[in-house]
């Protein structure tokens, strides 16, 4: 059995930078533990495997793995799908609006041409808060840092599609000193309902980049992700709940990937109507891979 299959990085237009994740096409025919066995095979953050729709109402269908298990849902996934669907499929090749059905629902992917590549933007779920028990002291020995690094917002965890757990640092210096404590971040996230922790940062006011962003999931078999579309998204809903709302309303850049060497950039928005809030995330790709696996 062969199935082909592109690696693509995602929130960049670049290879070698942003985000990897492989895309396996025509998967209808392989079962949840060869899928999870790919994954662990490819040994990127995420692997998806496209298959044929179950309904008119969407393009495609997707299921999404970690080296380790299987996700509803994960945003530069997403996006990598959207990429590689339009150039693996002549039907879809010139689609500007994509319907993606994995396990969260249908995933809007709007493709917004620009002078360069496409940027894909997602409509994420309905952002969904939880509270947590977590003080500055037990958040600051997770990520390995001083208490007085931490910004004196809530630690919560906030999904929109996926569960993380996110914290604020008062600075990018701060942010990129972190020597966090894999095995306890992966204990307290499971306790937590989380998938694993997103941290971020604030630039200075007049910088076009608003907000520095790192993202850990040792749970997932994930030390820490290179650019996390998922996150971001949780990271709007977080601003738009607290104190930063009127600061990022209307769209920002964010950053993430940095300390990594795979930087990426992320576009975000966030509306709001009545008490529905709406979080978008979007990004670049380009393919840096093609192959086949021999199964």
């Amino acid at each position: 059995m062969n199935k082909s299959f592109l690696q693509v990085d995602v929130f960049t237009s670049q290879p070698l930078r942003g985000n990897p994740a492989a895309v396996v096409f025509d998967a209808d025919d392989l079962d949840a533990r060869t899928m999870q066995r790919i994954a662990r095979e490819m040994n990127l953050s995420e692997t998806v495997f496209v298959l044929a729709p179950e309904s008119p109402d969407t393009d495609y269908r997707v299921r999404i793995f970690t080296p380790s298990s299987e996700l509803p849902f994960a945003g530069h996934p997403t996006i990598a799908t959207a990429s590689a669907v339009r150039a693996h499929r002549g039907d879809l090749a010139d689609a500007i609006l994509l319907r993606q059905a994995c396990g969260i629902g249908i995933v809007p992917v709007e493709v917004v041409p620009t002078d360069g590549s496409p940027i894909y933007w997602m409509t994420q779920a309905s952002p969904q808060f939880r509270n947590t028990a977590i003080g500055p002291g037990e958040m600051s020995a997770l990520l390995g840092c001083d208490a007085n690094m931490l910004a004196a917002m809530p630690v919560e965890v906030v999904s929109t599609g996926i569960p993380w757990l996110i914290a604020e640092l008062r600075s990018v210096a701060a942010l990129a000193s972190l020597r966090p404590d894999l095995p306890c971040i992966a204990e307290r996230c499971r306790a937590s309902g989380a998938v694993g922790v997103t941290v971020f940062a604030e630039h200075e006011a007049d910088a076009p980049v608003r907000l520095r962003l790192r993202t850990f999931a040792p749970g997932e078999g994930v030390a820490e992700d290179p650019v996390c579309g998922s996150g971001n998204g949780c990271v709007a809903a977080f601003l738009a709940r607290h104190r930063h709302a009127s600061a990022v309303q209307g769209g920002y850049l964010a950053e993430q990937g940095i300390e990594m060497g795979r930087d990426g950039l992320i576009h975000v928005e966030w509306t709001r109507n009545d008490d529905e809030l709406t979080v978008r995330v979007g990004g670049q790709a380009v393919t840096v891979a093609s192959g086949t696996l021999h199964l």
